[in-house]
């Protein structure tokens, strides 16, 4: 399970909020375009640059292509999304995707407290990074609402750690002192 953001075009002549609910095009069924390839590109490096732990996922196409029984030309053209993950042992579990015309950033519900915190300031990095580039906007489906990125991550960061830790469940710090999980930061 994971905490969900999408990041998207706006379409000319619809609502914003109307765009951001619809479901996702999915795997792109139209040939490649060398620009929207740039782009997504030039945003991966751009993540990398700011946390140099983030790799871009290689794909296997031949196993795909196999699985799915088409050729491994089809597999690379239908999986040509861009996908960045921080491999390391400690990593924190972001996940970003990078689609022709959207992106995606996911993180598990495993933090808490400044954890999570730190976690949420980080994701924020690599949303205004992603929407500086793209000119996309950020919805959280989470709180069904687009997101105003200078307004700060309070209101998706209080989301996920209610998901994530329980108000009612309670840690013992050292000394047998327990506290709850909001009162950490």
């Amino acid at each position: 399970m994971s905490y969900d953001f999408r990041l998207f075009k706006r379409k000319p002549g619809e609502d914003p909020e109307t765009t951001a609910r619809a479901e996702s095009d999915g795997l792109p069924a139209t040939p490649p375009d060398p620009q929207k390839e740039l782009l997504k590109r030039k945003i991966g490096d751009l993540l990398i640059a700011r946390n140099p732990k983030l790799e871009y996922f290689q794909f296997e196409y031949e196993q795909i292509a196999q699985t799915r029984k088409i050729s491994v030309e089809e597999a690379r053209r239908l999986h040509r999304h861009l996908e960045l993950n921080n491999l390391a042992k400690d990593s924190n579990g972001i996940r970003i995707t990078l689609f022709d015309d959207e992106a995606s950033i996911t993180v598990p519900y495993y933090h808490i407290g400044e954890k999570a915190a730190d976690v949420f300031r980080e994701i924020w990095g690599y949303m205004e990074i992603i929407c500086r580039e793209s000119g996309y906007l950020v919805y959280d489906n989470q709180i069904d609402r687009i997101l105003d990125l200078p307004a700060g991550c309070q209101d998706s960061l209080a989301c996920y750690t209610g998901t994530s830790q329980p108000a009612s469940q309670t840690i013992t710090r050292s000394g047998g002192a327990k506290k709850s999980w909001w009162k950490f930061w």
